[in-house]
């Protein structure tokens, strides 16, 4: 929004949402932020700021957040991927990962986040787990929650944070979606998480599409009543190659994934009944995003019908992160292609080398990845990272 003179509106801070006179609005901006960084420890504004010298020279200076696939199979059949359809025979060995893990002390990555495939279904992952902690790195788990119950113990013990895929809130709903019957199952693997550690963040993750949308306000009251700390809303990738798909543009909208110009106008209306209806759950921090942030998911749709652009994407994954796939494929960030495989060559060499490039042709306001991203990461000075 174009800023009049000596004018400042709706600044993207919390406590500070009337227009007032510049200077007083950035006074509350500069103070807010310092709060924030007075806050974090010297180690995350270290880490930050190279993440900002890695933006400037697009060399890694430092490597804060690893995802790692554990495994491609999966014990769900979802609508949206493809996964489950692998059978995990190229997954990384464990002396594989090893060596991967022995180059993060030097990259100084703090944060790695077990994602799939499932992890959960592949024998050693908790041998896994600890290489990575041995070597420093505080571990989150992105997990269907089928296998949760039976591993919640190894679970607490070695995770951070915890999100479960919950993308339909009843049985059928979730079936229909997810392939399975095991909207149970995943409540009873989080009631067991709580039991054994009731501080132990968990949080639930839905992807909104064609076959759920009308569900955003029971899927919040479904999150609160298994006890989640917080569930948060994305769109459906449909255009790239991740998620075990073939070539990126194959399927323009695989497995009929997005809304059509009268579900889109209804999917706005059920944004706009879930923030006056369950107002309370977004004011207690009990929904990820609120306002603008989810009436963009509704604008996503919008804009593959041609109804008007996509939601901006503000996001540095590539300089901040890596993503590792369960065979050692190297990517940026989820949905752009892959730059190698450790087993050609080692991360760090990657990054020197094949990443530089990367970055340094990416044009993230031109890129057409970029441009219909589903979710995007952006690492600043006052980021909490780990």
């Amino acid at each position: 929004m174009p800023v009049e003179p000596n004018r400042g509106c709706r600044w993207a801070l919390p406590g500070v949402f009337e227009c007032m006179d510049l200077p007083r609005a950035l006074g509350l901006a500069r103070r807010a932020v310092e709060r924030r960084a007075a806050a974090l420890r010297p180690a995350q504004i270290a880490s930050n700021a190279l993440v900002q010298l890695n933006a400037r020279t697009h060399r890694t200076w430092a490597l804060p957040i690893l995802l790692y696939a554990p495994t491609s199979r999966c014990n769900s059949r979802c609508a949206s991927c493809d996964y489950w359809r692998t059978d995990g025979a190229q997954d990384l060995r464990f002396d594989e990962v090893a060596a991967l893990c022995r180059d993060l002390p030097a990259l100084r990555t703090k944060l790695v986040v077990f994602t799939g495939g499932e992890p959960l279904v592949r024998e050693d992952v908790f041998e896994l787990a600890d290489l990575f902690r041995a070597r420093g790195a505080v571990l989150h788990l992105l997990t269907s929650g089928l296998a949760l119950e039976r591993h919640a113990a190894k679970v607490a013990e070695r995770f951070a944070a915890v999100t479960v895929s919950l993308d339909g809130h009843t049985p059928e709903l979730y079936r229909r979606i997810r392939g399975v019957d095991g909207l149970e199952a995943v409540e009873r693997g989080v009631r067991r998480l709580k039991e054994l550690r009731p501080e132990l963040p968990v949080s639930a993750r839905s992807t909104m599409q064609k076959r759920n949308f009308k569900a955003m306000p029971e899927l919040i009251d479904k999150a609160l009543a298994m006890g989640l700390d917080r569930i948060s809303f994305l769109t459906a990738d449909v255009g790239s190659d991740s998620f075990g798909r073939g070539a990126p543009g194959a399927a323009p909208n695989p497995h009929g994934l997005l809304l059509d110009a009268t579900e889109v106008d209804e999917f706005e209306r059920v944004i706009e009944k879930a923030l006056l209806s369950r107002a309370s759950a977004f004011r207690a921090g009990r929904v990820a995003e609120r306002g603008d942030r989810l009436r963009r998911l509704a604008r996503y749709y919008r804009a593959h019908q041609g109804g008007g652009p996509f939601p901006e994407v503000r996001c540095n994954a590539p300089w901040a992160s890596a993503v590792i796939e369960s065979d050692g494929s190297v990517r940026p960030c989820f949905f752009q292609p892959r730059i190698g495989n450790l087993r050609e060559k080692g991360l760090r060499a990657l990054l020197d080398d094949e990443m530089v490039r990367f970055r340094r042709g990416l044009d993230m306001a031109c890129d057409a990845t970029c441009q219909r991203c589903v979710c995007s990461l952006e690492v600043n000075m006052t980021s909490r990272v780990w």
